[in-house]
């Protein structure tokens, strides 16, 4: 279709941002960008090593001496993964050509989705083999979305594939046809689409957005307003929680995006108590709870429907006897965002102190609603068999969100307690204007240690050994860079 202007160039993982959360669009505060740079420093790097004979340890040098040695490792191993794989044949390669991206138009609109690569790789012995290369440094490959631009905006003589360096292997992008265009589809809708950049929809999005200073759901101090440029931290409750563990766990996953040995393996516990809270979320928000639960209990096996009946009956003994709640939303992401002073450097690493640091807390509530009096209320559903109280930090962090969200001065945190010997337990705590105002200087104090660490020195934040390094996605690599 004909346009006076040039298209608008999007990319297909901003649109697959706004159809998880429309308020992902637009401006955000100024995150960590360990990652990319040090994929910047592997693709420079990697283009050296290939150039100079395979020495990778004088392109790491030449293209990443900057990092710690952490962070220099990982570059070291990546490169070391892409020379194997490039510099095992013969084959011809090009970094960055002039064309290094592959665009779709829009239908109807002046719209184009765009889908970049990195590298050409073409046989020598018949220039006809050609090869698009996306260099990926994390686990996961090139999404259907971007794919499906790739495989129907490319050539059709050639191959697109992801290199993937963390397991030096070579992952072809093959799509049945059916599926390239029904993504290709759902990318026309979503251009097209009438979006609300004010219409939140909190969620897992939420751990990977860089809007979580400023879109709202995680509210700052009232009246204060994160900046574009302002450094900004993203942690998860559990991360404040294991503060009193190990400051290292807790920075090599906010601050310096170091990738995770493992993934980690959930105990049959967690399992269990996992699919009790994927049932109860269901009940709670449900006209029939009972007939609700039924249906979703007859889905799993004999051994855990008799589990999670047990469950749910201690559920309602608590329902029953306790100040109820009237369930407005379950599974559901709140949280805040806290100004403290703090390190933070310039874009050549240069680190002044002083500097106004935002850090964003997201907290996953159980369920969230109101009791009879209107007073905001907190849900916590415990399926574990000890019996210590909710931990303080923790409900600090429920209260404080909710009241800031809101805009109120009274919220109501319940921690059911389903898994305790004997009865259950219903822990009821009421924090008003006073309590509330504990609550921010207790978190601050929590949060005090984030702001201290060198924002671009992985080796700097303090290290733990403890039984908390059982099954901690960093213990290897830790290990290995202990003094």
């Amino acid at each position: 279709m004909y346009h006076d202007e040039p298209p608008l160039r999007l990319k297909a993982v901003d649109l697959d941002a706004l159809d998880e959360c429309p308020a992902s669009g637009g401006g955000g505060s100024r995150l960590s960008t360990a990652a990319l740079d040090r994929w910047k420093a592997v693709r420079y790097a990697l283009e050296g090593a290939l150039a100079n004979g395979g020495d990778v340890d004088a392109a790491v040098e030449d293209n990443a001496a900057w990092l710690d040695r952490v962070q220099k490792g990982l570059v070291t191993e990546f490169v070391t993964n892409g020379v194997l794989i490039l510099g095992a044949s013969d084959a011809e390669t090009e970094f960055d050509p002039e064309d290094s991206f592959v665009t779709v138009e829009h239908p109807s609109l002046n719209i184009e989705f765009a889908s970049y690569f990195q590298i050409v790789v073409t046989d020598p012995r018949d220039p006809t083999k050609v090869e698009y290369l996306k260099i990926r440094t994390g686990r996961e490959g090139t999404s259907a979305s971007e794919a499906a631009i790739l495989l129907t905006g490319g050539e059709p003589d050639v191959g697109y594939a992801d290199l993937m360096l963390r397991d030096g292997t070579v992952e072809a992008m093959d799509m049945p046809r059916s599926e390239v265009e029904e993504a290709i589809a759902r990318l026309n809708e979503l251009a097209a689409r009438d979006t609300n950049l004010r219409d939140r929809k909190p969620g897992r999005q939420c751990y990977r957005c860089d809007r979580v200073a400023t879109c709202g759901q995680y509210p700052a101090p009232d009246g204060y307003r994160v900046g574009r440029r302002q450094r900004t931290i993203r942690v998860s409750k559990s991360d404040v929680l294991r503060l009193d563990q190990c400051h290292r766990r807790v920075a090599w996953k906010a601050i310096y995006a170091i990738p995770q040995d493992s993934e980690g393996e959930a105990g049959l516990a967690a399992v269990t108590g996992l699919l009790f809270h994927e049932i109860l979320a269901e009940v709670l928000l449900s006209d029939d709870p009972d007939g609700t639960f039924s249906e979703m209990v007859g889905r799993v096996s004999p051994e855990d429907r008799d589990k999670m009946i047990g469950l749910y009956e201690r559920h309602k003994q608590i329902e029953s006897s306790h100040v109820p709640v009237r369930c407005g939303r379950t599974e559901y992401q709140v949280g805040a965002t806290f100004i403290l002073e703090g390190l933070d450097a310039d874009r050549d690493g240069n680190v002044r102190e002083g500097a106004a640091v935002a850090i964003a807390i997201i907290a996953r509530t159980d369920a969230v609603g109101r009791e009879p009096d209107n007073t905001p209320a907190v849900i916590e559903h415990r399926t574990g068999k000890t019996s210590d109280r909710i931990d303080d930090r923790e409900t600090a962090m429920y209260a404080l969100s909710t009241a800031r969200l809101l805009g109120v001065d009274t919220v109501a945190v319940h921690q059911h307690a389903l898994g305790t010997a004997g009865d259950p337990e219903c822990i009821r705590i009421v924090y008003d204007a006073d309590r509330l105002a504990e609550a921010d200087e207790l978190l601050m104090q929590v949060l005090a240690p984030i702001v201290a660490w060198d924002p671009v020195d992985a080796t700097q934040p303090s290290y733990s050994v403890g039984e908390w390094c059982t099954g901690c996605p960093y213990q290897e690599r830790c290990t290995n860079h202990r003094n």
